[in-house]
């Protein structure tokens, strides 16, 4: 049975006049009448009574009721296709900040561009501050970055949480260390991020109340800079453990306050007033599907750094299992 045939026949009943039907149908009537008799032929029975007046047979008006019903639905999923196409075209615009860069995004962005060619994606890096204030001006769609944000305005979903962890090379005087208390910070010297980072307020925020005064040396919105000086200094930083990476050249202390893990959040970011286009929802159950954590793996385990020439691996301890999260205070 084709659709034209259903189309054709609910024109039909309505006008009960095939030359009428046919005009309007901008086709012939011949036409008209071989598509109805090959409706009815399908459907077995007559649909119509041909005589000096045209009028549906009983079974015409039980299939008409049906036509009606079948034909309306097909054309509310034919407009709901048409908006999904017409809404996967144009621009997204994401923000991230740079550790998703690194892991997610290029596998994502790559799936993305496969998945919806005619959708041109702007892609902006920087900060969760700045991938904040770009998802609140609306030049950005969809943001990665630390949770939660600090507007109310903006919804969030998190993907994963990391460790917090204190970065040194492996000449420092810490490098035998495989977990440490942020209490023991007091006093220390440390190179850290700069205010605008999410990751410098959860630290200060730790800080304040533990009431511990570390001695800043340096801060710097630059984390590979960061990086690089403290390779080649006896100096340490707080960073994200996914931030830093696998570097061979520098060891990752995890943080811990009263036994607690010290951890971030991170995810997705939207504003609440706007609705979701199938852009956007298009990127974001992609973005959850393509994602995989090893941080989530297993969330009581503790990294431990591998001793030379040995791989590194996680080592289970017995840990309370509440974690730590950035406050939204």
């Amino acid at each position: 049975m084709e659709l034209r045939h259903i189309r054709y026949f609910i024109r039909v009943a309505e006008l009960l006049h095939f030359t009428h039907a046919a005009e309007s149908l901008h086709v012939s009537q011949p036409t008209l009448s071989t598509h109805i008799q090959q409706l009815e032929e399908e459907v077995g029975c007559p649909l119509l009574e041909r005589g000096r007046n045209l009028r549906l047979t009983e079974a015409g008006q039980l299939f008409l009721v049906a036509a009606r019903k079948s034909y309306q639905e097909l054309e509310v999923a034919k407009e709901k296709i048409w908006d999904l196409r017409r809404l996967l075209r144009g621009t997204l615009k994401v923000g991230a900040t740079y550790v998703f860069s690194q892991k997610l995004l290029p596998r994502v962005l790559s799936a993305y561009a496969a998945a919806y060619p005619e959708v041109q994606v702007s892609m902006h890096l920087g900060n969760s501050q700045i991938i904040e204030q770009g998802v609140l001006a609306r030049s950005l769609d969809v943001g990665l970055a630390c949770m939660p944000p600090d507007s109310g305005e903006l919804e969030y979903e998190e993907l994963f949480s990391e460790d917090l962890v204190l970065v040194v090379s492996k000449q420092h005087t810490l490098v035998d260390r495989a977990e440490m208390d942020v209490q023991e910070l007091g006093g220390f010297p440390l190179l850290l991020p700069s205010a605008g980072f999410r990751v410098r307020r959860l630290i200060d925020e730790h800080f304040t109340k533990e009431k511990i005064s570390p001695k800043v040396l340096l801060e710097i919105n630059d984390l590979p800079a960061l990086l690089t000086m403290v390779k080649t200094n006896n100096v340490a930083t707080i960073a994200c453990r996914g931030s830093v990476g696998s570097d061979p050249d520098v060891h990752l202390i995890p943080l811990f306050e009263a036994h607690v893990p010290l951890r971030m959040s991170k995810g997705l970011i939207r504003l609440k007033a706007l609705p979701r286009t199938a852009a956007v929802g298009a990127f974001v159950e992609l973005t959850k599907s393509q994602f995989v954590s090893p941080y989530n793996a297993d969330p009581t385990a503790t990294y431990v750094q591998p001793a030379k020439g040995k791989p590194a691996r996680n080592a289970k301890k017995k840990r309370p299992k509440k974690r730590l999260r950035l406050s939204q205070q």
